[in-house]
């Protein structure tokens, strides 16, 4: 590592914690977000075949299920729109709720109006902030969010404010007033196997974030990097001074990564344990979406049946192998992509 500003830009890609990349103005999909539907099969956390039947069953009776993405990646957001589907054929009259990263915590209001269609897309991204907090194509989640509405889910706001953690990042989380810490939930920061993950997605300057399409080169040392905090006095041995900028060090950044994961935690078991029968869906990047993530945060505020599903593209290159090697979801959703036609012989 030779920058903390390389360490802010692995942080933001493996954290999410706002924009960081993808088009912020809605774009139309030809054929809609179904045209990014490919054939798939799923595979258990050991590498075996599960038969859809099962995979659905079982999905069917867990209290939280967490789809991971790579945002900018249609194919994964089709998966998300099927799961929804194929989980509300199965309800019954239990409730769903349908947990967004996407959508920061102080945005709930706009979210339920979207919900009881007061108003369109466009206020909500509006109210949302949706292209200066976010800056994924809408398109990608629109499906997606309609087919919970019309089941007659709930959207819930789940992420952290982006002002939060900026001061975190900043300035620490000895900076925060009272107010401020009374918006931060029950941190747990020595979880060795998080760490670890983390720290290796560190190591790696971004290599193979959940997040990331293809491995992101480390910022240069005087370049900023995506939606990177600004710089503020020196606090620490590992910040600068004079007229170099000051950086975060790499505790804060870690603080704040664990600050989003337990952030959504924290309000999707609010809302299960206010509807004991119902069930959560949480659509967030694969680097929130695993053992150690999301999901461990969430059976430690006493969630126990709690599953997640990583898409992943077999394109041959070794992607899934290496998914499979070390294995923190419950299911990876194998998608095949389309194989090219065969070459014919010159005339």
């Amino acid at each position: 590592m030779t920058t903390f500003r390389a360490l802010v830009a692995v942080a933001v890609i493996a954290g999410c914690g706002g924009k960081y990349g993808g088009p912020t103005k809605p774009t139309p999909m030809k054929g809609g977000l179904d045209a990014a539907a490919l054939p798939y099969q799923v595979l258990e956390r050991n590498g075996t075949q599960i038969t859809e039947d099962a995979f659905w069953g079982r999905l069917a009776k867990a209290r939280a299920v967490c789809v991971g993405e790579e945002h900018p990646n249609p194919h994964h957001h089709w998966v998300q729109l099927h799961v929804v589907r194929e989980s509300v054929k199965r309800l019954g009259k239990h409730k769903l709720a349908l947990g967004l990263e996407m959508i920061q915590r102080p945005f709930q209001g706009p979210l339920d109006d979207y919900t009881a269609k007061r108003i369109d897309g466009e206020a909500l991204r509006s109210r949302a902030g949706w292209a200066e907090r976010w800056g994924y194509d809408w398109n990608f989640y629109a499906p997606t969010f309609e087919a919970a509405i019309a089941a007659g889910g709930t959207l819930l706001a789940l992420n952290t404010q982006k002002e939060l953690v900026k001061k975190i990042v900043r300035q620490g989380l000895e900076s925060l007033t009272a107010d401020e810490k009374s918006q931060v939930p029950e941190l747990k920061l020595d979880d060795a196997i998080h760490r670890a993950w983390f720290n290796g997605l560190m190591e790696g300057m971004g290599g193979a974030s959940g997040h990331a399409t293809k491995k992101e080169e480390p910022a240069a040392p005087d370049s900023p990097a995506p939606d990177a905090p600004a710089p503020t006095p020196p606090a620490n041995p590992h910040e600068t001074s004079g007229d170099k900028p000051a950086m975060p060090s790499a505790e804060r950044i870690y603080t704040a990564q664990v600050l989003w994961d337990e952030t959504m935690a924290e309000g999707g078991a609010k809302w299960l344990k206010a509807n004991p029968t119902g069930q959560l869906i949480i659509l967030a990047g694969n680097g929130h979406c695993h053992d150690s993530a999301i999901i461990g945060r969430l059976k430690r505020r006493g969630i126990d049946d709690v599953l997640s599903i990583r898409p992943v593209i077999d394109d041959g290159e070794g992607g899934l192998a290496e998914v499979l090697a070390k294995p923190m979801n419950d299911f990876v959703m194998v998608l095949q992509l389309p194989k090219p036609p065969p070459k014919t012989a010159a005339n």
